[in-house]
């Protein structure tokens, strides 16, 4: 999936400084994550399509459609041919695999997409750590992951840096297995409905 990014740091002597690692904690990498701050947090929905690479199903590229509206929604959904749906709502992140007739459910606040899909995106948020910035090309990228909890994985987010918008993103799982994520025919702030977002689950028994 290809696209991602940031709001106003107000940094006084008393203000809230991005946990950052010690060896990235440079003014000029601060000054990027405010960028990413800034552009991302004008950004309320999204909808786009995307093209995923997973690292451990080498050649294998899937396309779909991803929706995303902040704070706390988000739905992958694969075009035919993949039995895998991934959505993110009421504070839940669920695993669906239709061909397993399996859905699995983890708490947002306990994997690293919770970050992007946050009210307000924030490096100063105490609940990560944001552990790369790197400025190549055209590119910005930020890695963070939860304070204490890399184990849970990282993400990456990956901004183009003259439009300042989100082109891309990583996640490395626990098993060390990276999904690359890159958005194209991107539209932001366009109406969403909530429904899509809304997972019945087909296996629960009635």
């Amino acid at each position: 999936m290809r696209g991602l990014l940031a709001a106003v740091l107000l940094l006084t002597a008393a203000a809230a400084r991005a946990d950052i690692d010690a060896k990235i904690d440079t003014p000029a990498n601060r000054a990027i994550l405010t960028q990413v701050e800034k552009a991302y947090n004008k950004i309320k929905t999204i909808s786009a399509r995307f093209a995923q690479f997973n690292s451990k199903m080498k050649d294998d590229v899937q396309t779909g459609e991803l929706y995303l509206s902040r704070p706390g929604k988000m739905r992958l959904v694969y075009d035919k041919g993949s039995p895998l749906e991934f959505y993110a709502f009421d504070g839940y992140f669920v695993y669906h695999d239709k061909d397993l007739k399996e859905a699995s459910y983890f708490e947002l606040a306990q994997t690293p997409v919770e970050l992007i899909l946050k009210e307000k995106l924030t490096f100063a948020d105490p609940g990560f750590v944001v552990s790369d910035v790197r400025d190549e090309l055209d590119e910005y990228y930020v890695t963070a992951h939860k304070k204490d909890a890399k184990e849970l994985g990282t993400l990456t987010l990956v901004v183009d840096k003259e439009a300042l918008v989100l082109k891309q993103w990583d996640v490395v799982d626990m098993q060390g297995v990276k999904s690359t994520v890159s958005l194209f025919d991107i539209k932001t702030n366009v109406p969403v409905d909530n429904r899509l977002f809304i997972f019945h689950n087909p296996y629960l028994k009635k």
